[in-house]
């Protein structure tokens, strides 16, 4: 499980609510993983909104860099968009083989270790930027 730590902030109010929201999903992935097996459709739901939400975050969120001049825009950019690459090819699978658990589990460390990696590593540049 993903815990929201200051560590995270960003100094966006509006990015780091995005972000404990993206957090909160990936946490109920596991949560479900670690329950008896729901309806598939409580997967496909998950994973639709998972999909959907990054995009419309990462795109407020390089909008946000772009309008602040963060140094780390391109770099940010770069890797939303290879983070939506794999999800593409982790979906696929998904829609393809169904809901297995060894696939979910892959979905859901994918998605938690990218994103713990992707705030502290990248986007945590926003900070310095802020009110600039």
């Amino acid at each position: 499980m993903l815990t929201w730590t200051e560590e995270f902030a960003t100094g966006s109010d509006l990015v780091d609510t995005q972000h404990r929201l993206l957090i909160e999903k990936i946490n109920k992935l596991e949560m479900l993983l670690n329950g008896p097996p729901p309806p598939k459709a409580e997967y496909d739901e998950l994973l639709d909104f998972l999909n959907l939400y990054a995009v419309a975050h990462f795109k407020f969120e390089e909008q946000c860099m772009s309008s602040n001049k963060c140094p780390a825009h391109e770099q940010n950019k770069q890797a939303h968009a290879a983070f939506l690459r794999a999800f593409a090819i982790l979906e696929g699978r998904y829609q393809a083989e169904g809901p297995k658990p060894e696939l979910l589990d892959s979905i859901q460390r994918t998605a938690s270790e990218w994103i713990k990696h992707h705030i502290l590593t990248v986007d945590i540049n926003l900070r310095a930027c802020m009110n600039n």
